[in-house]
Formats: structure tokens, sequence, C-alpha cells
């Protein structure tokens, strides 16, 4: 599983994941990492899934990353709010 971003909460999320590496399954590592610009295209193309934790205060912005994913053609699967059903379709695209 590879994490991108540098969201705020990035700081309390690594160590968590450290630690699930150490001490889960040994066949799931979580990795995290950032790219060049250039690169997350090709990371994207050889996801099986996409994950959005993307939420919106407003209920009026569309996370940009889902349009990445899908420009990959990778399903996805985000967590609701108002308008993200102008992008993810159930059961058809996420």
């Amino acid at each position: 599983v590879i994490v991108t971003g540098k969201g705020p909460q990035k700081d309390y999320y690594i160590p968590l994941l450290k630690k699930f590496n150490e001490t889960h399954h040994p066949y799931i590592n979580i990795q995290t990492l950032w790219l060049e610009a250039g690169d997350y295209p090709t990371l994207l193309g050889c996801a099986t899934l996409g994950v959005s934790l993307h939420t919106s205060t407003s209920g009026l912005d569309l996370p940009m990353k889902v349009l990445d994913m899908f420009g990959c053609q990778v399903p996805v699967c985000a967590i609701g709010f108002d308008c993200l059903d102008e992008l993810v379709k159930d059961g058809v695209n996420g």
C-alpha cells in the first residue's frame, strides 16, 4: 500500500503506519512517499484501487486526486460528502 500526500495529519499517521508494518500481516506493507508531479500518473497507473480521504467543509469543492485517478482508469473508494456524487458513481467508477 502506498500513501501519498502532505496533508496536515501526515505526521500523526507516519508512526502508526510504521507500527502497523512492524506488528501486522507480513504480506502487507504501507509506505509513504513524495512524488514529483510527473511521476504521480505513473504510480496511479500501477494502482488497482485509489482511496480518497478528502472531505469538503463547504460541500462544494471536489477532490482533484479523484480526477487524477479517473484519468488513469483507477476506480475510487472515497468518503462521501454532498457534491462527491458529481464525480464518483457507486458501482460504476467507485
